[in-house]
């Protein structure tokens, strides 16, 4: 890794600590039964609520349209960005796009029964999920798969293309978490925290070998 994507790798990793340090924090209020989190979740509950009606409503609850578009969105997603990273013969991205999800598995799996956390009780009174609801893993690697996605446009920092595949990302990501909590899956703050554990472990991904976007001089003459 040379020039540009040297000198951003290290802004990436500390995005990546300062993610994890918010995650923790977090985890921790969560697993307190804060009254902060409790808020936070009611007021976002009350506005997708709103936003996508009653629960007896074709969108709300387990296999309703929300889990429905959010799981197909999220598969959507991985297999995009898997298929540009391989179509652009960037087998090593590929290769720690895996390794990252692989890696947010685990944490989901350590992060569940610490934080303690069940799943929410549906509207229409169904029994809820079985497990544990913190973090997302739903939202973790959606944002996971668009941070490796926008590390490796060739698209300059900070230029329009840049920011266009940024909010094109922010958006699903934003879909893919409505949906969770919608569907009766998580609650908000779970949602939030699987945003913050893709962003941990997604930004640690993106500046490793064969996932920066800036390119070599051999790389560069090879482009007519």
């Amino acid at each position: 890794m040379t020039g540009a994507g040297a000198r951003t790798a290290p802004r990436l990793l500390v995005g990546s600590a300062l993610s994890a340090a918010a995650l923790t924090v977090l985890a921790v209020l969560v697993a307190a039964g804060s009254d902060a989190v409790g808020a936070f979740d009611a007021g976002a509950r009350a506005l997708a609520a709103r936003a996508f009606g009653p629960s007896a409503g074709p969108w709300p609850g387990a296999g309703g349209r929300a889990d429905l578009a959010g799981s197909t969105l999220l598969a959507v997603l991985v297999v995009a960005a898997l298929g540009v990273l391989l179509v652009r013969r960037r087998f090593g991205a590929a290769l720690w796009l895996l390794g990252g999800l692989t890696a947010q598995f685990v944490a989901e799996t350590v992060l569940g029964p610490l934080v303690g956390r069940a799943s929410p009780v549906p509207a229409d009174g169904t029994p809820p999920d079985a497990g544990f609801s913190f973090p997302s893993g739903h939202a973790a690697s959606a944002t996971l798969a668009v941070v490796v996605l926008v590390a490796v446009a060739r698209a300059r920092t900070g230029t329009p293309l840049w920011w266009t595949w940024l909010g094109a990302g922010a958006l699903l990501v934003l879909a893919v978490g409505v949906t969770r909590v919608v569907a009766d899956a998580h609650h908000p703050a779970d949602v939030v925290g699987g945003w913050l554990l893709g962003l941990t472990v997604g930004l640690a991904v993106a500046p490793r070998p064969g996932t920066s976007g800036a390119r070599g001089k051999s790389g560069a003459r090879g482009k007519s």
